[in-house]
């Protein structure tokens, strides 16, 4: 009697612990549910930061909860309504969240993927000189290169600030290198598209940027991304629409 009742003690902590998990893994999959245009639904996401939060005190799933709270962390930065006065104080706070997690976790991929972003976020919003006293630059290049992320190393090294002789960035032959493996290592994303056809709008080369953003374009919108590939859609739109305007002005 004793050995069951223990036993079903363990088993409604374990359903407790997890009905976090199982709530925040819910509002993952809905956030894009009752959004305005781009703009996610706040409070579905702060409930999904909240139950995720939550979920990482249990041992037993910690790292699945970490993942999902980073993920949910670089989604709200990106998808809810900030306002500007809070922005850079919400981009620190969210500094300090990710790279907690990536120090505890740094062999998986995808919480290295949103510390990298986010710290890049960081940094550009900082400025050239705060990214360098920060080590920036740095830690981007050797964390994307440990974790095999091209598509954050290649577009850090397309538009992460520069000081001339202080900072190695830009190098746009090595963003040309990383983005181009990006893209071969997940054609199904749309921001591949993006940010090597605007690389190749810098050097020019309008004919291969169009199109990239043509075979963007035709890949529609996947329903499990819907915002992230509805934001992807209007970047290739207006990047095409300027590369027309340029062509069409000579």
């Amino acid at each position: 009697m004793k050995k069951l009742f223990v036993i079903l003690l363990l088993l409604a902590a374990w359903a407790c612990a997890n009905e976090d998990l199982r709530v925040a893994d819910s509002c993952y999959a809905a956030r894009a549910e009752k959004a305005n245009g781009d703009k996610a639904n706040k409070k579905n996401t702060d409930l999904m930061i909240a139950k995720y939060k939550a979920a990482m005190a249990d041992a037993d799933v910690e790292e699945q909860a970490t993942l999902g709270y980073v993920k949910s962390l670089f989604f709200a930065i990106r998808f809810t309504n900030i306002d500007k006065k809070q922005r850079m104080k919400t981009l620190n706070e969210m500094k300090v969240e990710v790279e907690k997690a990536y120090n505890k976790f740094p062999k998986n991929k995808e919480i290295a993927f949103c510390y990298l972003s986010i710290l890049s976020m960081w940094g550009n919003e900082r400025g050239a000189l705060t990214s360098v006293k920060e080590g920036v630059a740095n830690t981007v290049r050797d964390v994307a290169a440990a974790t095999e992320n091209w598509q954050v190393l290649g577009r850090a090294h397309f538009v992460l600030p520069y000081v001339p002789l202080v900072l190695p960035w830009p190098d746009k032959k090595l963003a040309d290198k990383y983005l181009t493996m990006a893209m071969q290592k997940d054609p199904k994303d749309l921001n591949n598209y993006f940010f090597l056809a605007e690389l190749r709008f810098d050097q020019k080369r309008y004919a291969d940027a169009l199109d990239l953003i043509d075979r963007g374009l035709s890949r529609g919108v996947r329903t499990s991304f819907f915002l992230e590939d509805k934001r992807g859609r209007w970047h290739l739109k207006e990047l095409q629409k300027k590369i027309n305007e340029k062509l069409d002005k000579k």
